[in-house]
């Protein structure tokens, strides 16, 4: 009895050794090829919201400072940008500000873009403490808290907005909104300028104070702007805290405003153990190229980055494929 209990052992084991051979046998690696084409270059109006109570004196400068950081990525995403800047102060009427250029909408066309745009957002500190940055949004846009939807749309401001652009709002204070009325009813309001059916063509984005505490960092003690985050998520937009460094919270608003993708999310799963051929570069686990032209891995800043969470490539904001580029990743996936 103790023989054919050994026998059968040896062959059960030999049975389970084939078994994972033939399972190694047909598991294989085989090379993915994914592409993509980045997003076309539109028409964007900027419209920026800046707090003038008498806590704001670095944060306008800040903005001033990194304004590169932002108009730099629109230059380079080939958008037609309009730029402009209202107050949080509702007895400002929405009207856009203007330093000693006279100049109220820069765009491509504006000499001295940068300056220009640095004195239209250093406001003053010297406006209202009850800081409602949803009415004056809403009246730069013709839509006061009395507009009804018979009426037409009259904002105090001309050659700014456009019909056809999409608006991309900018919304920076470090106390919470104060407008009247709930979070639900701007954000109806907004959409509504441009008609049923365009929605996706507004969106709201913050540099407030973080939920849930605020924050402090020194130069900038702020309260959580919960009634921006709320309105910033119901429209598709980002939200960064004032707290942070400006160059980085620019970068990324830059980004979101021109509507180019830097995150490309591939159709396998990358096997990691895998290399391919990316000439000029040496092989590696990914090659990534942007018009045929290899680009080298880097950091959040410059070339791009393998997301494993996303399963995407993900591309620094230096590096972002213009409007209209061809990118092709090429990894191993194991196949069966």
């Amino acid at each position: 009895m103790m023989t054919h209990r050994i026998k059968l052992s040896i062959c059960f084991t030999l049975l389970f050794s084939c078994l994972g051979c033939a399972e190694d046998v047909l598991r294989s690696l085989r090379t993915n090829t994914d592409e993509f084409t980045q997003s076309a270059a539109s028409k964007i109006d900027v419209l920026w919201v800046i707090d003038n109570s008498d806590s704001m004196q670095y944060p306008q400068q800040a903005i001033g400072t990194n304004f590169p950081t932002f108009i730099n990525t629109l230059i380079s995403s080939g958008v037609d940008y309009h730029i402009g800047v209202v107050t949080t102060d509702t007895t400002d009427l929405g009207r856009l500000e203007y330093g000693s250029s006279n100049i109220a909408v820069v765009t491509a066309q504006t000499t001295n873009a940068e300056s220009t745009f640095i004195e239209n957002v250093n406001v003053g500190i010297g406006g209202s403490a009850q800081e409602k940055a949803f009415e004056t949004a809403a009246l730069a846009l013709g839509k006061g808290l009395d507009w009804n939807p018979s009426q037409n749309a009259t904002p105090p401001n001309t050659d700014f907005l456009r019909d056809e652009a999409a608006l991309f709002i900018i919304m920076v204070s470090d106390e919470n909104d104060k407008s009247f009325g709930p979070v639900g009813y701007y954000k109806r309001l907004f959409e509504s300028y441009k008609g049923p059916g365009n929605e996706a063509l507004i969106s709201v984005s913050a540099i407030v104070g973080p939920e849930p505490d605020g924050c402090y960092s020194g130069s900038v003690s702020a309260q959580p702007g919960t009634r921006y985050a709320e309105l910033a998520l119901e429209t598709d937009g980002v939200v960064t805290s004032i707290c942070d460094d400006f160059n980085t919270s620019l970068a990324e608003l830059s980004l979101t405003a021109t509507g180019l993708n830097s995150i490309f999310k591939l159709s396998d799963i990358p096997n990691t153990s895998g290399i391919v051929e990316c000439a000029p570069l040496s092989t590696q686990t990914f090659c990534v190229k942007v018009n045929g032209e290899a680009l080298a891995e880097g950091n959040n800043l410059t070339g791009w980055q393998y997301d494993r969470t996303q399963n995407a490539v993900v591309f620094g904001v230096n590096n972002i494929p213009q409007p209209q580029a061809k990118i092709t990743v090429e990894y191993m996936v194991t196949s069966r």
